[in-house]
C-alpha cells in the first residue's frame, strides 16, 4: 500500500513540474509518467485522465498552499501584524514553490464547472476565514467599519496580484520588506 502511495505521489509532483512548465493543452501522459519513473499506463491506473490529472494536482497545491500561509490570531497580535505575517507567508510559499507554479493562468485547460467550482468555494472559505479577523480589529478600533467581505476580497486579490509577477521574474525581494511594503499600502494607502 505504501509503495502503491508512492506512485500517486511522484505522478502528482511529475505533473505539476510539467503542467508549470509547458501549460495543460501542450503536456503530455507520457512526459509526466518518464518524470515520475513509471509507464504511462500506470498514469491511468490512479488518473482516468489528463484532465482529473489536473484537476487533482491543482487541488494539492491549493490544499498545501493553504496549510503553509495559515497564520493563527493571536490575541495580543494586531489585525495589521497579521496581514503582514499572511502576507510574508504568500510570498516566501510562492517563492519556495514557483518551479511547480504555473505562469500561464491563461492556459487553464481542464477547468470544467468542477474544479472553477472547488476553486470558488476555496476562494470562500478565505474570505471566511478572514471576515472574523477585520471584525476584531473594528471592534478594537483597529479598523474603520468597512465591508468585511469586500475588504477580504481585496487583501485575495492584492496578493494574488503580486504572484504572477514574481513567478515570472522570480525575486521580489526579501519577503518580509515586500510584506511590510505592501500591509502599508493596505492600512495607510497611497494618498499623502
Amino acid at each position: 500500500m505504501q509503495q502503491e502511495r508512492g506512485k500517486r505521489e511522484r505522478i502528482l509532483e511529475a505533473a505539476q513540474s510539467v503542467f508549470a512548465r509547458k501549460g495543460y493543452y501542450l503536456s503530455k501522459i507520457e512526459e509526466i509518467a518518464e518524470l515520475a519513473g513509471v509507464g504511462k499506463g500506470t498514469v491511468y491506473e490512479y488518473f482516468a485522465s489528463k484532465e482529473e490529472l489536473y484537476k487533482e494536482m491543482f487541488k494539492v497545491i491549493l490544499n498545501r498552499y493553504t496549510e503553509y500561509v495559515m497564520v493563527e490570531v493571536t490575541p495580543e497580535m494586531t489585525v495589521k501584524e497579521w496581514v503582514r505575517r499572511l502576507l510574508e507567508m504568500h510570498l516566501r510559499y510562492m517563492l519556495e514553490n514557483r518551479q511547480h507554479m504555473p505562469t500561464d493562468f491563461g492556459d487553464l485547460g481542464g477547468m470544467d464547472t468542477e474544479i472553477l467550482g472547488w476553486m470558488y468555494d476555496m476562494r470562500k472559505k478565505s474570505v471566511e476565514r478572514l471576515v472574523p479577523v477585520f471584525q476584531k480589529g473594528i471592534e478594537r478600533g483597529e479598523l474603520k467599519d468597512i465591508d468585511l467581505e469586500l475588504g477580504a476580497n481585496l487583501l485575495i486579490g492584492m496578493m494574488r496580484g503580486v504572484t504572477l509577477p514574481l513567478m515570472v521574474e522570480g525575486d521580489c525581494g526579501k519577503p518580509s520588506q515586500v510584506a511590510e511594503a505592501m500591509t502599508e499600502i493596505l492600512f495607510h494607502g497611497t494618498a499623502r
